[in-house]
């Protein structure tokens, strides 16, 4: 049993003792249905045998019995509101642009029906401002501004599409009445109409009527009761305390003040004031922690130390101002906690159902243009990531990521896509309109083996097919065609707003709660998770076409009406409370202010109550990760060695490319090359630096594959085969244009078209000459270097994009896509890797000189390196020579001769540093090298 100070109990004691056992001549109506279960509860434990119980209703039952209508839901107020619309207005907007304010005013409609207000009165003084704008057109820019400053204060000014959707607000009162006559028509009614109905038609009752635990009553709620009461058959009794009614600056008590000084219920107000929270002893506890997950770790915590019983968990109470916090905290209980019975409305957006089919869904939107043939890989897995919904194995899964990753299918057909998962083909099918789509999930629905889903996936889901017949009865009815991108946005929409109506056993377990579902109970043990200031109280967002002055004028809800409700909401927690527990996120951060509510601050300032503060912190220890070095010993220099050779052929061989990740980092030549630790294959869907480059090389090897003598005529002619050998390369790399070339591709293609052009122009001006080699395989160096073991030599290899001969030259060409500059400074510079003035393009084509001359020893005509890069490549007077620059003074490499004996010794240097067991495999120092590197999560660097 609780405290003396439940309201709901006491109220039980009331009723046995003015009807004893003939409970049943008593009506009691209740704010809401859950009151009214706790109270047939309290009533039952006071009797020792089965009696007559009372008739227990909301307002809203008790109000929808006494009529003939049907309840109109949000979806069919929606489209009702619209097909009014359209038959008023003579341009009306389409539906994706009128829901959000076609939302505004159903709930505008509603406010003024509950709070009988004129509908034409109303409306009228609101058109006035556009008519007080257009009276003063006389008057000078000045004096207008005067009036309009004035004015602007009462009246807000609509923005553009304000204007657009309604003309200055004109068509309200007559959308009004033929919105009404719409829903008379359809038998239907909504809750603010019918309690306004209702207050106009009140008859006595043959049984006595207690309405109980109001405190914000609507004119229309106030006008009913007082007409029962004025029956003399009727009573009214309140939860009010008088902390907050005896002080005047106390929102909490604001509309208890207010029915106090009607006479209607000031006898019964007078009565039930009691004085509770200034004699309580009280324990409060208020904790700052980072984050939901801080605040939920700690909540855990209190629950295990409060040790409850069986018995005693039903009366801890967990507040949760956030609900998308529940899943987290059902996680986080502690183990001693038998139930946790959830009370509150959960969002299905959370649910993994619903999430399903809204990335579903956005498949058509995205894809409409298309005819809905094609989607990407990586879309269709994140619709596969619900498998077991589909009862889809991984297996699969894995199998078809597999394949689009060898063949880099990046953009699958769904005819394929549904050949591979038949479970998918309701999901999938190509449809041409919204209303077949509608059809198509409602059939996946009805099929859905709902033995596969958890209990809430299967509520979520009988949920969403309801919603969706009533979406597609709702369009056939009313003519309302919805364009795929209108739908998906409608369903999204409808995560946020339909709430899947959870409640438990409130007689076992700890209860778990929304803040409007505490309203009347009361628990001995509360805890708080999320006491923020935008949380509790919840930011009241003017979402009105009525301004805030006239909604104040017309005695309609406004901010502060909301405030007050809230802080009751809050106060009344500490009529039985003999621990509360409130916890709050301290880190502000974008649209969250980190700042405890109002309403606590309000209670440490003025009550006499006792608070403990604590704050949870999780210290940050800046730790440096520590130095990764590899030594060269072993299985390692084994593996190394796989490189040498002493006498017989290497096993591996070293390229320019691995020679250049060593000199940039130790450590990433060692994982890369040594333990071929590899990154994972993926779809190259984007045109990252690598691909692009193999696409211009190939597209070059292509051009240039079909013959070996090259004249400047031939090359002219060969300018018109461009696109051939571009879309060559292209499906060389698996992106072919059957395969739907995306965005970047496109542009790729196009970047790639214009460099070929500019190369062109200078082997035009270059020729004629002979092609020696495409993408040359063939060349391998075995190296000589000394180590600490003897003499050995070192396996290289590389593959250089194009040898010709040109003028008795020959030249060693190279293609570059990237920023690569064709200067360099002293020969060193090239093998160090602290260096800002190391240019890789350069060492790499002194490499490949170096591999054609060793395997051309008798070569008598000169070496030429030469650079294609993007950088310089469209200046008029581009020339593929590299320079070197010391001091000022400018080289041209003319011959790889002059410079061989420099190159060769700074790569004995490398090479022997690189297999000296004595300099382990290191990390480098320079951490803007690891901020894209594939190992940077091994290091911890970068």
């Amino acid at each position: 049993m609780a405290t003396h100070n439940n309201f709901l109990q006491s109220l039980a004691q009331k009723c046995q003792d003015q009807f004893g056992n003939q409970c049943d001549q008593l009506t009691i109506i209740f704010p809401n249905k859950r009151a009214g279960v706790y109270f047939a509860d309290y009533l039952a434990q006071l009797y020792d045998r089965p009696i007559w119980s009372p008739a227990i209703l909301s307002f809203e039952e008790f109000i929808e019995q006494k009529q003939n209508k049907n309840f109109a839901d949000d979806l069919q107020m929606i489209f009702l509101l619209y097909k009014a619309y359209k038959e008023i207005v003579k341009q009306p907007e389409d539906f994706d642009a009128f829901f959000p304010w076609g939302e505004m005013i159903l709930k505008d409609y509603n406010d003024i029906d509950n709070y009988l207000v004129d509908v034409d009165h109303i409306f009228r003084v609101i058109k006035s401002q556009k008519e007080l704008d257009e009276a003063f057109q006389h008057l000078s820019e000045k004096d207008q501004q005067i009036i309009q400053g004035f004015w602007k204060g009462f009246l807000p000014t609509p923005n553009k599409k304000q204007t657009e959707f309604i003309s200055t607000w004109s068509i309200l009162a007559e959308l009004y009445a033929r919105f009404n006559a719409l829903l008379d028509e359809s038998g239907l009614i909504y809750k603010g109409r019918m309690f306004r109905e209702y207050a106009d038609q009140v008859s006595s009752e043959e049984t006595t009527i207690w309405f109980a635990g109001f405190n914000a009553l609507t004119r229309a709620e106030e006008k009913i009761i007082k007409s029962y009461l004025e029956f003399g058959t009727a009573d009214i009794f309140w939860d009010v305390d008088e902390y907050y009614f005896n002080d005047n600056n106390q929102e909490s008590g604001t509309f208890f003040r207010e029915y106090a000084a009607d006479e209607h219920f000031k006898a019964s107000i007078t009565r039930d004031l009691k004085q509770t929270i200034n004699e309580a002893s009280l324990s409060i506890d208020v904790l700052s922690a980072p984050f939901g997950m801080g605040q939920i770790k700690a909540a855990a915590q209190k629950i295990e130390k409060l040790s409850l019983s069986s018995a005693e968990q039903s009366e801890l109470l967990v507040i949760l101002t956030d609900e998308s916090l529940l899943q987290n905290v059902l996680h986080a209980l502690p183990e001693q906690i038998e139930k946790a019975n959830v009370t509150m409305g959960w969002p299905i957006a959370q649910s993994r159902i619903y999430l399903f089919i809204s990335k579903a869904i956005a498949l058509y939107d995205k894809y409409q243009s298309n005819g809905f043939k094609k989607i990407l890989h990586k879309e269709v897995l994140n619709i596969l990531e619900y498998n077991d919904l589909l009862n889809i194995t991984q297996e699969r899964i894995n199998k078809f990521d597999s394949i689009g990753i060898k063949n880099n299918n990046v953009y699958p057909s769904v005819e394929y896509v549904i050949e591979e998962f038949p479970e998918l083909s309701t999901i999938l099918k190509s449809v041409e309109t919204t209303q077949e789509l509608l059809t198509q999930f409602i059939t996946f629905f009805s099929e859905l083996e709902f033995n596969n889903l958890t209990d809430i996936d299967r509520s979520v889901a009988v949920l969403i097919h309801s919603t969706l017949k009533r979406i597609d009865s709702a369009l056939k009815q009313h003519g309302v065609a919805l364009s795929f991108t209108s739908f998906n946005k409608l369903f999204l929409k409808l995560g946020n707003t339909l709430k899947l109506p959870l409640s438990g056993d409130h007689k076992q377990g700890i209860q778990m709660m929304g803040i409007l579902e505490t309203r009347n109970l009361s628990f001995k043990h509360v805890l708080i998770i999320g006491m923020n200031e935008g949380k509790w109280p919840k930011d009241s967002s003017n979402t009105s076409f009525i301004p805030y002055n006239i909604r104040k004028a017309f005695d309609l809800p406004t901010v502060e009406h909301q405030d007050a409700m809230q802080s009751y909401l809050f106060y009344r927690l500490l009529h039985s409370a003999e621990n509360l527990w409130i916890s709050y996120n301290n880190i502000s951060e974008f649209n969250h202010n980190g700042e405890l509510s109002r309403y606590v601050r309000q209670l440490q300032f003025e009550s006499n109550l006792a608070f403990n503060t604590s704050a949870l912190v999780n210290p940050i220890v800046a730790e440096s990760s520590p130095e990764i070095t590899i030594q060269k010993q072993g299985e390692v220099l084994d593996k190394l060695g796989e490189f040498l050779s002493t006498g017989s052929e290497p096993i591996k061989r070293l390229s320019p490319s691995a020679l250049n990740t060593y000199i940039d980092c130790k450590l990433k030549f060692y994982f890369q090359h040594i333990e071929k630790i590899k990154e994972p294959d993926e779809l190259l869907e984007d045109m990252d630096p690598s691909l692009f480059g193999n696409l211009l090389h190939g597209a070059m090897e292509h051009l240039y594959e079909s013959k070996k003598h090259w004249t400047a005529e031939d090359i002219k002619h060969s300018k018109t085969e461009l696109d051939q050998a571009i879309r060559q390369s292209f499906e060389d790399q698996k992106l072919s244009e059957e395969r739907v070339q995306t965005g970047r591709q496109l542009i790729a293609y196009e970047v790639i078209k214009s460099y070929m052009q500019r190369i062109l122009v200078f082997d035009e001006s270059h020729s004629p000459f002979t092609i020696l080699g495409l993408e040359a395989t063939d060349c391998f160096v075995d190296f000589p270097i000394e180590t600490i073991d003897g003499s050995v030599k070192v396996g290289l290899k590389g593959v250089i994009d194009r040898i010709d001969e040109y003028e008795e030259i020959v030249r060693v060409l190279d293609y570059k896509s990237g920023r690569d500059d064709r200067k360099f400074g002293l020969m060193f510079d090239l093998i160090d890797g602290k260096s800002n003035k190391r240019n890789k393009a350069v060492f790499q084509l002194f490499y490949y000189c170096l591999l054609y001359k060793e395997n051309h020893p008798d070569i008598k005509r000169p070496i030429q390196p030469g650079l294609f890069n993007s950088k310089d490549l469209f200046d008029d007077q581009f020339d593929a020579l590299i320079t070197q620059t010391i001091d000022r003074k400018n080289r041209l490499v003319l011959s790889y001769a002059d410079f061989e004996e420099d190159f060769k010794e700074v790569l004995l240097y490398l090479l022997t540093e690189m297999f000296n067991p004595n300099i382990p495999f290191s990390q480098t120092e320079d951490e803007q090298k690891c901020q894209y590197c594939t190992y940077k999560q091994i290091c911890n660097k970068g």
